[in-house]
């Protein structure tokens, strides 16, 4: 569960600590106050893009902390951007990666990538809990792969000839008889400049040697030690010189031992030249490094090898893609199964809800659109078929939904789907868009509905769904100490404090009336 949100700097957030709760968590306010920079800052805290432009103006950077039960995210926007996981340093992308798998944000652009049919297909998966299905398509689809890319292999080095084949074996005798060993290279340059410089080094070490046996911390300890026998405020200089005492004696030691190892024999410069010579004649012809030389050799091995009996390898090998592939039908066979039947139970229930959110009339249906070929993903993608209105033509969502339907229908998706979807944490924003009056009170009741499974977090313009709120966080913009407008969030408590806010939610000001009938709001969400 996310825990707590803080934020500084960014945008028109001085500072602001955001904590979330179990359940429901609805964030409102005053168009322009600031609700979707709360989202926009969790998104960074995820790993979202982020830049300069979105630091405050006058401060040097801004800092998001996401606070989960398990994890601490935090992200620094600036000149020079951090992420840290748990106070250690990350990137972007292992934010992306850890978010990926603790929070889910649909908003507008969540719903665009609805109309992807790659999106679509993890839906559809994810609700028939055919992953693991998915996963061992997948799987065979990568051994088949690598089975045609050996075969492949095998059949170009047959047709190459016996000519080609010396050329390899001279090539890789070069590269054996070279011994090539990972990093020798920058261990002897290292060592080429020891020797060159070994009397500057033994000088400059005899020097230090010198001055580390100037007893002046030995004798000061032993003067302090002294002291503080005959007052205890001495004690932890005392403990610090004689620290300090033993550090230098066990410099001098390495120091000593550096000296006596340093090698200035002009025999031993000359052979480091020539295997540096050697390795760089080898780096040269390998990819320009000693680490691709040994890859090459080992390629080489493998591939010679395989020549020695070429025939029996290249049997080998069909032998390998016809078992891949046919482990790979059978896998995609299964997932075909799984889809077909899941397709047909995600139509009704995703219908049904649809009903339910006051799209009386529409249709959804899930066509399976069998792939050219069979991929990682499966021998079929998923396409989502729409229709808002009775008499009207089914068509692929991404065709004839608006922004306000294709919201209802993700939140259709999602609560069917809700026993199956792992994630914890699920954030709507502008889910409410295109609706009102009975649709949004059957949006709330599934927005309420998924907080019983997950914690969800909500931003909303409309009261109806406001009141099925376990937590109502009121996003507020003020003028700020500096005479600049500052965004706040507070949590509201009571229910006077939450009737008012649905009242102005209502009608844009604060009457009895419209008191009195965001209580009986309260009341109606409550039953």
């Amino acid at each position: 569960m996310l825990k707590e949100l803080k934020v500084r700097d960014l945008a028109l957030v001085a500072e602001s600590s955001v904590r979330f709760g179990p359940g429901l968590n609805l964030l409102t306010g005053e168009t322009g106050s600031g609700k979707s920079l709360i989202i926009d800052a969790l998104s960074l805290a995820l790993g979202a893009r982020g830049g300069p432009d979105q630091v405050r103006h006058g401060a040097e950077r801004a800092s998001i902390e996401a606070d989960f039960d398990s994890v601490v995210l935090q992200r620094d926007i600036g000149r020079r951007g951090t992420a840290r996981v748990d106070g250690r340093p990350a990137t972007p992308a292992q934010l992306r990666e850890l978010g990926a798998n603790l929070i889910a944000i649909h908003g507008q652009h969540a719903h665009h990538a609805l109309l992807d049919s790659d999106t679509q297909t993890e839906l559809l998966d994810a609700y028939g809990a055919a992953l693991d299905l998915r996963a061992a398509v997948a799987t065979a689809h990568a051994a088949w792969v690598a089975a045609v890319g050996s075969l492949r292999d095998l059949d170009q080095l047959r047709s190459r000839g016996q000519r080609e084949q010396e050329y390899l074996r001279w090539q890789l005798e070069e590269l054996r008889q070279a011994d090539l060993k990972p990093g020798e290279d920058e261990a002897l340059g290292a060592e080429r400049s020891a020797t060159r410089h070994a009397a500057r080094l033994a000088d400059l070490g005899q020097h230090a040697l010198d001055a580390l046996h100037e007893e002046g911390v030995t004798r000061a300890a032993v003067a302090i030690g002294s002291a503080a026998s005959l007052d205890a405020r001495l004690a932890e200089q005392a403990m610090r010189l004689e620290s300090l005492a033993e550090e230098m004696a066990d410099v001098a030691s390495a120091v000593r031992r550096y000296i006596e190892v340093l090698d200035s024999d002009p025999n031993r410069l000359e052979a480091i030249e020539s295997r540096l010579a050697v390795l760089d004649g080898i780096k040269r012809k390998h990819g320009g490094s000693l680490e691709s030389a040994i890859q090459e050799r080992g390629r080489l091995e493998l591939q010679l090898g395989a020549t020695e009996d070429l025939d029996s390898a290249v049997a080998r090998a069909e032998a390998d893609r016809d078992k891949g592939r046919a482990d790979l039908e059978v896998a995609a066979t299964r997932l075909t199964k799984a889809r077909t039947t899941a397709a047909r139970r995600m139509e009704k229930a995703v219908a049904a809800e649809l009903q339910g959110l006051r799209l009386e009339g529409a249709r959804y249906e899930i066509a399976l659109v069998k792939s050219a070929e069979i991929g990682p993903a499966g021998a079929e993608a998923a396409e989502m078929m729409f229709s808002a209105n009775p008499g009207e033509p089914i068509a692929p969502l991404a065709k004839v939904a608006s922004g306000g339907e294709l919201a209802r229908v993700m939140l259709a998706i999602k609560t069917v789907g809700a026993d199956a979807d792992r994630l914890p944490t699920l954030v709507f924003d502008e889910v409410d868009a295109g609706i009102g009056g009975e649709a949004a009170i059957q949006v709330g009741l599934r927005l309420k509905a998924l907080g019983a499974r997950h914690q969800v977090l909500v931003v909303t313009h409309l009261a109806q769904i406001a009141s099925f709120a376990d937590h109502h966080l009121l996003v507020e913009k003020a003028p700020g100490s500096d005479g600049r407008n500052v965004v706040r969030v507070r949590e509201l408590t009571s229910d006077e404090e939450k009737a008012r806010e649905l009242a102005r939610m209502m009608s844009g000001g604060v009457t009895a009336k419209a008191v009195a009938r965001a209580h009986e709001l309260l009341e109606e969400a409550r039953r």
